[in-house]
């Protein structure tokens, strides 16, 4: 008798690996190319062959058993690690910096400026990962990421860039048409995107009256620069918004901020990368010209974009 594989069909683990991660079998086969029903059926064979339920069921999504968890995480790890061996023959690790930040900065800060970078450092290609999952920096899985927290990551070494602050900004063609908005209350005559909680909050802070909102905001879409791009669109709509992420868009004036204050959101900007391999040559090139970049754009004052720029290149050298 031929002896059966250890291993299960390496497509079912495949496809449970991703709906492990996606907790939704719609989105996995639309992230994999297939169906519904053939996500169902790979699971479903995993679950034979297993002899015990990888996911329950719910009514808009499901969710992982304790021993799909378990089985989940170490299928996520094997897959990463294969990941980086394919990579790593396909591209010489020297040449190619992987950068990983959130969809909005990639598009609104950094793709713009790194074309810069890469005149710089010629013989560097650039890799952006713009994904909104954690990547993991100490496994390899990218050389540095931008990450928006308190600026503490295990194993990682934190360099401060900017606030994270938001406010509203609206078209100019709103404000051409609908202004003056001298107040607060002012922007209650526009449709509001954005979250409803980061509006109430900044009401508060400018000395607005939070109770004369709406319930809910007209529009909350998946980032910001698809809420900046319906308000502009719209033109009778304010956008409540990170401004750092639009400087240019205010410098020309397609955006305008009718009010100098920002809500802080509490936490910042940070460049973060494994201190281990810090005097790596792409490593450090990228550091060293990513906080030496122009101000950041902030509505109530100027200051370095990044302040921490002398230390962390001291401490890197």
């Amino acid at each position: 008798m031929a002896e059966q594989p250890r291993l299960p069909p390496i497509n079912a683990i495949r496809v449970f690996e991703t709906a492990a991660r996606l907790g939704n079998f719609t989105r996995t086969g639309e992230s994999l190319g297939m169906t519904q029903a053939a996500v169902s059926y790979q699971i479903k064979l995993l679950e034979d062959r297993l002899g015990f339920a990888l996911f329950e069921r719910k009514a808009r999504h499901v969710e992982l058993t304790p021993r799909g968890a378990r089985l989940a995480h170490g299928t996520s790890d094997a897959f990463r690690m294969l990941e980086r061996t394919f990579r790593d023959v396909r591209e010489d690790r020297d040449s190619v910096l992987a950068i990983t930040a959130l969809p909005t900065f990639c598009s609104n800060w950094l793709v713009p400026r790194i074309g810069a970078f890469q005149l710089d450092n010629p013989g560097l290609a650039v890799r952006i990962d713009s994904r909104s999952d954690l990547v993991d920096i100490k496994a390899g899985e990218a050389d540095i990421g931008i990450r928006i927290g308190k600026g503490q990551w295990p194993g990682l070494e934190a360099r401060r860039l900017f606030g994270d602050t938001t406010a509203p900004l609206i078209s100019r063609a709103a404000m051409d048409r609908l202004g003056p908005f001298e107040r607060p209350e002012d922007l209650l005559g526009l449709r509001l995107f954005g979250p409803m909680r980061w509006w109430r909050d900044w009401f508060r802070e400018a000395g607005g009256d939070p109770s004369l909102l709406p319930d809910r905001t007209a529009l909350e879409l998946e980032t910001q620069t698809m809420e900046v791009s319906a308000a502009i669109a719209s033109g009778d709509a304010a956008t409540m918004v990170s401004p750092v992420y639009f400087a240019e868009q205010l410098a020309s004036g397609a955006l305008v901020a009718p009010f100098s204050t920002e809500l802080d959101l509490g936490d910042g900007h940070y460049m973060v990368f494994d201190p281990t391999r810090a005097k790596e040559p792409k490593i450090k090139a990228f550091i060293a010209w990513m906080l030496f970049q122009p101000m950041a754009f902030c509505l109530n004052r100027q200051e370095p974009a990044f302040p921490e720029a002398g230390k962390a290149v001291t401490d890197t050298a």
